[in-house]
């Protein structure tokens, strides 16, 4: 008996302990989570209670609300890069080939005035080189007057049989003009036939269409090629016009697909010189080989003749700037202006060519090439103006035009640019090789209704503004639907929903402060800061909140 009631003494110590360790987890878990709720408690209140500091301490200061009168102006959207200026219109200062130089006096980075004593040369040489230069002049002009009379013809004729469509050239148009830009003077159908590529699915080569013309008539077409969806119609080239945009309907009559008329099998009719006194032929006609298409006037001369006056013309500014040097007893400055490098080495000197000796600059005009993106080259033209900006010589921008554009890509990691270069008058302490900021304007409207950029709000189907703000609640109100156009860094164009004189309301993109840092700088607040459109559609880093999404509990 002893024995029984020793282990059931045993069981039931065993069992107490167990249970008293049940006890003790379940008030190791209780207190854990109270301490956890504790926490979540007291981190809530503190960032409300900071908030609240902060509010009603800086009253958000640090997301100034500005205002704004809506007001006419001018605005331009512009592409904008960096490079560094350079030098524009700097001359190469050279001697012909038999010249002897025996001291360069002056260094590069001098400033010298015109007439400046610049190179010392043997006068010997000098002398002789003239008398060289003068024999090869006399030869030039016996070359001359055996090919005076070779002249390009007076008339273009068509060369080949067929039917004109296009004539680019009119009376009194230059021919070099003319090719420059269009190509050609005329074009003419070979063949016979005019085609027009068009999208679609059910159609055979051979197939037999209508083809609807611009005025609304319709002619006979036949599907030449086909390439999966892409189809080649041809029409007579007989009355159709060049450029025409025409419809291809179906044997049902239904519209297939539109598109321009282009010559099937077209030759351009071409010319190098003179002007155009009459126009021959008429668009649409037949002209066979010896056709006259275009008579001229002012034919130039052959390429013999014009290559030999180009020589005898470098001959003549070598004879004159022999003779400059002969009659000052050296090389002199042309102008006044800064040596911008000396390249003038012994052994350039025995190449038996024309001898560089330095570059002047006449400190005019410098230039700043920029990249540009693939996505704006295209935007660009020669004579665009445009604002440049050079921090180390003074904040207000200084006005130049484009003067260049290199449509030839380049690669960067992967990005593809090209560039542009600006001209501009150079002002007092602008050096080459300074950093330059430079905005090209690619479009404008004048006396349009004009914003800050930062109080034009836009999601992806409106754009809006806030006309009203209330200082006691911190609450924009006034929310206004408004059409937008243009815009660029600055300000934004509004074409309806505002008048002149009205207020907007905003803050300020750039405005800082400790959410400025964390949110990109962008806090425009709907209350007081508490709802906001980061990014503002306008090409900031951080993505726009969606509007109506109240981060008031942000934190807690």
């Amino acid at each position: 008996m002893d024995k029984e009631y020793s282990v059931s003494k045993g069981d039931e110590l065993f069992e107490a302990m167990e249970e008293e360790r049940k006890r003790r987890k379940k008030k190791i878990v209780r207190t854990a989570i109270i301490i956890a709720v504790v926490a979540a408690i007291i981190m809530a209140v503190g960032v409300s209670v900071l908030r609240k500091r902060v509010q009603n301490r800086f009253d958000f200061t640090m997301f100034q609300v500005q205002s704004a009168q809506v007001t006419r102006g001018t605005i331009s959207t512009v592409v904008s890069g960096s490079g560094t200026l350079s030098a524009v219109d700097v001359e190469e200062i050279s001697v012909p080939k038999g010249v002897e130089v025996e001291e360069v006096v002056i260094k590069a980075g001098k400033e010298v005035k015109e007439g400046d004593l610049l190179v010392k040369v043997n006068m010997t040489s000098v002398s002789s080189t003239l008398s060289s230069v003068q024999a090869e002049i006399d030869e030039i002009d016996k070359a001359i007057s055996k090919t005076e009379g070779d002249t390009v013809s007076s008339s273009v004729k068509a060369g080949v049989s067929g039917r004109i469509k296009k004539i680019f050239a009119e009376k009194g148009d230059r021919v070099a003009d003319v090719m420059a830009e269009k190509g050609a003077l005329a074009l003419i159908s070979l063949d016979g036939y005019m085609a027009v590529d068009i999208k679609a699915d059910k159609l055979s080569v051979g197939d037999s269409v209508k083809v609807k013309r611009s005025d609304g008539s319709k002619i006979d077409g036949t599907v030449e090629t086909v390439s999966g969806k892409n189809v080649t119609v041809l029409v007579t080239d007989n009355g159709p016009k060049y450029n025409e945009k025409v419809t291809v309907l179906g044997s049902d009559g239904k519209e297939i697909d539109s598109g321009k008329l282009y010559i099937h099998n077209p030759l351009s009719v071409t010319g190098i010189a003179g002007n155009v006194s009459a126009v021959k032929a008429s668009l649409n006609t037949k002209v066979s080989a010896s056709t006259v298409v275009f008579s001229l006037t002012d034919t130039e001369y052959s390429a013999d003749y014009e290559s030999l006056l180009r020589e005898r013309k470098e001959k003549e500014e070598d004879i004159v700037s022999l003779l400059k040097i002969r009659q000052k007893g050296a090389v002199t400055a042309p102008f006044d202006g800064l040596i911008s490098a000396v390249t003038y080495t012994e052994s350039s000197a025995l190449s038996g060519k024309e001898v560089s000796l330095l570059n002047i600059y006449p400190g005019k005009s410098m230039s700043v090439t920029i990249g540009v993106d693939e996505t704006d080259i295209l935007s660009l033209e020669v004579g665009q103006e445009a604002d440049i900006t050079v921090s180390s010589v003074s904040e207000d921008a200084f006005t130049g035009k484009v003067t260049e554009i290199n449509k030839t890509a380049e690669t960067y990691g992967g990005m593809t640019q090209y560039s542009a270069t600006i001209t501009f008058d150079k002002a007092e302490g602008m050096l080459s090789g300074m950093s330059a900021d430079a905005d090209i304007k690619i479009e404008g409207v004048e006396n349009a209704l004009i914003i800050p950029a930062d109080a034009l709000k836009q999601t992806s189907s409106s754009s809006y503004v806030y006309t009203q703000y209330d200082e006691k609640t911190k609450e924009y109100g006034g929310r206004t639907e408004v059409e937008a156009g243009i815009s660029n860094n600055k300000f934004a164009e509004i074409k309806s929903g505002l008048n002149e004189g009205d207020t907007v309301y905003y803050t300020e993109s750039n405005s800082g402060g400790m959410f400025g840092g964390m949110f990109g700088g962008n806090f425009d607040s709907d209350r007081g800061g508490n709802k906001s459109d980061f990014g503002g559609g306008r090409g900031e880093s951080m993505p726009q909140i969606p509007e109506g999404v109240d981060i008031s509990s942000f934190g807690g």
